[in-house]
């Protein structure tokens, strides 16, 4: 009963007092990891905050949809878990062929080493996949600080994804994130040289706290083939800045599951950024004696996005394009 979904008395009472009246009556979450048994690496786990699991299936996904938005459409964009260790072909085959491209759509997980570019282009062709999750690890660097985006995405791939109009969930390499210069240029040559390239930007670039995004959005922000995924962003600075400096219609909601369903919050501390959680995590601070009561990381971000909402004064069209139109427009977009 890791996962803090509606089946908790406390977050029942959360989304009856704080989101029924907000949330739409549909909702596309852009960004869910997926991944059957015999996907990970044998003996190992996926840590989901502190919470261990071996397998995070289309089944486990629809059950967590409907507790955490009960009485709403739900869907759902869906790719594998991107660790060169895992089943690299049986992941994407399980997304393959679980997504329907009518609630679940599914994206490629991609490797810049693989051989068989006429392959590749064969499975995007084939239309199971609406585009491709390329992930820093699979350029296999010794220090990850120093990826690039054109090495997670060779010239090779990016032809395929413009010859068929389709989409790339980019996380942005680098330790500077969406403020690195280098990461700035390489996404504005990305996206004026393949323009009919889809490029949603997870993490809204990795912008967890405010002074990664503040000034970084200039360059970006025309660039009429570039989207923003708001997964696991808990802060409400960053999503109103985000909402008065681009598009409305190039917003999306996103929430990273499964991670998003465990319990804690990320936080912003001295122009830094962390997540507090009930477990020990590599990537968090850890409530290790029991003070706080959390609810879900997904709850936490629609309580950021609900205040940065309200502070812009963005009204009701705004909500629903956020949280299902824009998103369906972009599928749609896909051939």
């Amino acid at each position: 009963m890791w996962r803090e979904t509606t089946k908790h008395e406390r977050n029942r009472r959360i989304f009856e007092e704080e989101f029924e009246a907000f949330l739409p009556a549909r909702i596309l979450d852009f960004h869910c990891h997926v991944f059957c048994d015999g996907v990970l690496q044998a003996g190992t786990t996926y840590n989901c905050a502190g919470h261990c699991i071996s397998a995070y299936g289309l089944d486990s996904l629809r059950g967590d949809l409907a507790e955490l938005y009960p009485g709403r459409e739900t869907a759902a964009v869906c790719f594998g878990n991107p660790n060169v260790k895992n089943d690299f072909v049986l992941n994407n085959a399980y997304v393959a062929e679980g997504c329907d491209r009518e609630r679940f759509f599914g994206l490629r997980l991609f490797d810049p080493r693989e051989a068989d570019h006429d392959a590749v282009r064969a499975e995007l062709e084939a239309g199971r996949f609406l585009g491709i999750k390329p992930y820093l690890s699979f350029v296999r660097k010794a220090d990850p600080n120093e990826v690039e985006i054109v090495e997670m995405l060779p010239h090779w791939i990016m032809e395929i994804i413009n010859d068929l109009g389709q989409i790339v969930m980019l996380h942005i390499p680098r330790k500077q994130r969406l403020a690195d210069p280098l990461n700035q240029e390489q996404l504005v040559t990305l996206c004026n040289r393949y323009p009919k390239a889809k490029i949603a930007l997870a993490h809204i670039g990795r912008a967890y706290f405010l002074r990664n995004i503040v000034g970084n959005l200039e360059r970006l922000k025309d660039l009429p083939n570039l989207w923003y995924d708001l997964a696991m962003l808990n802060n409400w600075e960053v999503l109103e800045y985000l909402f008065q400096n681009v598009p409305a219609e190039r917003i999306v909601y996103a929430t990273d599951m499964p991670i998003a369903v465990a319990p804690g919050k990320s936080v912003e501390i001295n122009d830094q950024y962390t997540y507090v959680t009930t477990k020990p995590w590599p990537l968090s601070i850890t409530d290790d004696h029991g003070k706080l009561v959390f609810t879900s990381f997904a709850y936490e971000e629609v309580r950021a996005i609900r205040k940065a909402v309200e502070r812009t004064g963005r009204d009701r069209a705004f909500v629903e394009g956020l949280f299902w139109g824009n998103g369906m427009a972009l599928l749609e977009s896909v051939g």
